[in-house]
């Protein structure tokens, strides 16, 4: 068994949903050009090498001066255009969703907070409703999985802190809105692990200090990822008891499924990858075959074709999306005992005297059967290719249809 690389308490606080993800743009679009977009910024407005504090927001509050009257809307021009070349698919988008994927698959982070703008997490996450604004917040529902996005979103430009004036506005607003109280009240329970930050984040900073610090020494525990620490960040997160974790955003969440798998507490990419090419193979087969429903065996097989699909798909996209083994082991179960109503349904309507009416519980049992079948050699790690047929005579799987034998 290959030992962990990772730090056993925080292991032990991620599997027991303890702990959040707190995501900056270093694992996301930073990484991808040889400059930022501040450095981007800086080049636009010609920001003066003289002027000593060269901060995120006094850089944008300066671009906002000088090229648009101190106001925002050519900045935030700025911001999409940044970000739309990410958008499509491809190897930028790729690149910006690459942490976010790997995210994704670990169900125990129910909550990522993030200071980026773009749409990614929670397009990643699958997650419709980000809560950016304070009015999002009474929609949330703690059994989901939650964006919060406390600098706003570019698809709503009006939300977005990028100015002095901004950060400002944020600060006087933090101890009232609805956002920054839950923030707060995350922060205050849960162990929170910074990704895409650098100790000298005003981000950082500004979550860390006046919000974690508040709590005193019944804080938890803080944990950063940083692949190169110098002397002076070591000395910075040390100064706030914030843990380094030494590698890079990428390599911190692959370590972690690997950790998780090896536990089997969420599906391998080995194993989504080999039902992903099984729901082809049956898709392939539905399609080819589906022209022969009048033959014996040909409707039934249909019907259990549809189950498999059904449930590879959803195994699949939820492996991906954040479905852990327990949540797949709970559906076979419910699956199996809708399976055996059906069966009980259907031999009860056999045992009817005089019946002429079709007995439709006997396609049920064929849907289900495939539901269930597919659950079944995914959660037993059989790499066996499914039965893709079904006998109308026995009820049962089967590798060919019942005609063609």
């Amino acid at each position: 068994m290959k030992k962990s690389v990772l730090p056993k308490e925080l292991v032990k606080e991620i599997k027991t949903s303890d702990c959040i993800l707190f995501i900056g743009s270093g694992v996301t679009t930073e990484h991808y050009y040889k400059h930022t977009f501040l450095e981007h910024v800086k080049k636009e407005c010609n920001y003066p090498k003289k002027i000593k504090n060269q901060s995120f927001p006094d850089v944008m509050q300066y671009y906002c001066q000088t090229l648009d009257g101190n106001r925002k809307n050519k900045l935030i021009r700025e911001i999409i255009e940044w970000i739309v070349p990410f958008s499509a698919e491809g190897e930028p988008n790729r690149s910006a969703t690459d942490f976010l994927r790997e995210i994704a698959r670990i169900p125990f982070f129910r909550t990522i907070v993030t200071t980026n703008w773009d749409p990614f997490c929670e397009r990643t996450m699958n997650v419709l409703v980000p809560m950016v604004e304070d009015q999002d917040i009474p929609f949330w529902d703690d059994s989901d999985r939650h964006v919060l996005k406390i600098h706003g979103c570019v698809t709503r430009p009006h939300t977005i802190v990028a100015t002095l004036e901004d950060y400002d506005k944020c600060m006087k607003d933090k101890s009232r809105g609805a956002i920054f109280t839950k923030l707060r009240d995350l922060m205050a329970t849960k162990t929170f692990v910074f990704v895409g930050y650098s100790a000298n984040d005003l981000d950082f900073k500004f979550i860390y200090d006046e919000i974690i610090d508040n709590l005193g020494s019944f804080r938890r525990s803080a944990y950063v990822v940083d692949p190169k620490p110098t002397e002076d960040s070591i000395k910075d997160w040390e100064t706030r008891s914030v843990k380094i974790i030494k590698m890079s955003g990428l390599v911190f969440a692959r370590e972690l499924n690997k950790d998780l798998e090896q536990d089997k507490l969420i599906p391998s990419e080995e194993l989504i990858d080999h039902f992903e090419k099984q729901l082809y193979r049956i898709i392939d087969i539905h399609v080819r075959t589906s022209d022969k429903q009048e033959v014996i065996g040909g409707f039934s097989s249909s019907m259990y074709q549809d189950g498999l699909i059904h449930s590879l798909e959803h195994l699949i996209t939820g492996s991906r999306t954040g479905i852990s083994m327990k949540d797949i082991i709970e559906q076979l179960n419910d699956h199996e005992k809708t399976l055996a109503n059906y069966w009980k349904a259907m031999i009860r309507n056999e045992k009817k005297p005089h019946s002429n009416k079709p007995n439709y519980d006997a396609v049920e049992v064929a849907y289900w059967s495939g539901r269930v079948i597919a659950l079944k050699h995914f959660v037993s790690h059989n790499k066996k290719d499914i039965p893709a047929f079904f006998s109308p005579y026995i009820l049962k799987p089967r590798s060919k249809m019942a005609s063609l034998n």
